[in-house]
């Protein structure tokens, strides 16, 4: 293979990794095809990559800032002269269905950044992107800024939009919502630790969300049935839906996404899941949770009800609710991608 440096896209931080932005166990009993044999859209692994991974894996930021690996160490570890790209594929999808310490060939960045969290791609995204980082070619890291807006001209989705396919622009508005808490949440963990993730989502959260739902041109929130924050009670019809989730999970299944139409609206529900990470603040008291945690969340959350999680759980679901007179705010945010073209 040849000398493949990597290209930034912070994306595939979220495999290969070590840190922690996620969810996803969607599609994980496909039968696997070689990626050689199936059709890999290079333009879907940019856009996958660029849209969910640069908060965390960007190239640029002093190493003792940085929350998360670059991607080209990443890569460095996860491909050499003798990796496939069916061997590389293997492995990223193997670590984002499933991202454990085990499943990670970075114990260094797994001890620095902690495991990262589950992101929720489909197996044909995965192989997008694992093909997509596999066939890049960049000489040297420094080159990042030029080649990135290269990559940007070519593969960009910049078509005049038309029908919009809500259920995956929901998905995606819910994902870079997740990305901005993600890499804020780790900035603050890394800071002050577990407590300072929960004075973060007191403080921070609300306001963070507030603001990405302005700039994508949506409604967006998190709700469970199980709240930290009264504010965050599902209501009827967010319950019914999450029991039907918790049941499907229970069985083995996958927890899909779902979208309603209100007339004058598109109603979005994307699963949220634990991991190791979330039992911080979210699993069982005086195990997963010390008790220096507990203390601030008993005096921030006096009606505390997020406790006793174990991983791979419904912890709650994301709600994304789209206007359909917004159709124009919902692509331009992909990418800022009609006025870049033209310019």
């Amino acid at each position: 293979m040849n000398k493949k440096a990597i290209i930034i896209l912070s994306a595939l931080g979220l495999f290969a990794i070590a840190h922690s932005c996620g969810t996803s166990n969607k599609n994980q009993q496909e039968t696997a095809a070689p990626v050689s044999m199936i059709q890999t859209d290079l333009s879907n692994g940019f856009n996958l990559l660029d849209k969910n991974c640069f908060s965390c894996h960007s190239p640029e930021g002093a190493h003792d800032a940085r929350i998360a690996p670059p991607m080209v160490a990443i890569k460095k570890h996860y491909i050499d002269e003798e990796t496939s790209l069916e061997n590389f594929s293997e492995d990223l999808i193997a670590f984002v269905q499933n991202p454990t310490a085990e499943n990670s060939k970075m114990p260094g960045a797994i001890k620095k950044f902690g495991v990262m969290p589950k992101m929720e791609f489909s197996t044909k995204d995965l192989r997008d992107i694992s093909a997509y980082i596999f066939e890049t070619e960049l000489e040297e890291p420094d080159w990042f800024e030029e080649h990135y807006q290269q990559e940007r001209k070519r593969y960009r989705q910049g078509q005049e939009p038309g029908a919009i396919n809500y259920l995956e622009k929901g998905k995606e508005i819910a994902m870079q919502t997740k990305s901005q808490l993600g890499s804020n949440l780790m900035a603050a963990v890394k800071e002050r630790g577990p407590d300072g993730a929960v004075e973060f989502c007191n403080t921070r959260a609300y306001p963070i969300t507030d603001s990405m739902a302005v700039m994508l041109g949506a409604k967006i929130k998190r709700v469970s049935d199980q709240p930290r924050n009264p504010s965050n009670k599902a209501s009827e019809e967010e319950l019914k839906y999450i029991v039907n989730a918790k049941t499907f999970m229970a069985q083995g299944k996958s927890a899909s996404p779902q979208m309603t139409d209100l007339g004058e609206s598109m109603l979005g529900y994307y699963p949220i899941t634990t991991n190791a990470m979330c039992l911080k603040c979210h699993g069982k008291p005086n195990a997963q949770i010390d008790q220096g945690t507990l203390d601030v969340l008993n005096a921030l959350y006096p009606d505390d009800e997020a406790t006793g999680y174990g991983e791979n759980e419904l912890r709650g679901i994301w709600v994304v609710e789209i206007h359909k007179t917004d159709s124009a705010k919902i692509l331009k945010y992909q990418g800022k991608k009609l006025n870049n073209k033209r310019n």
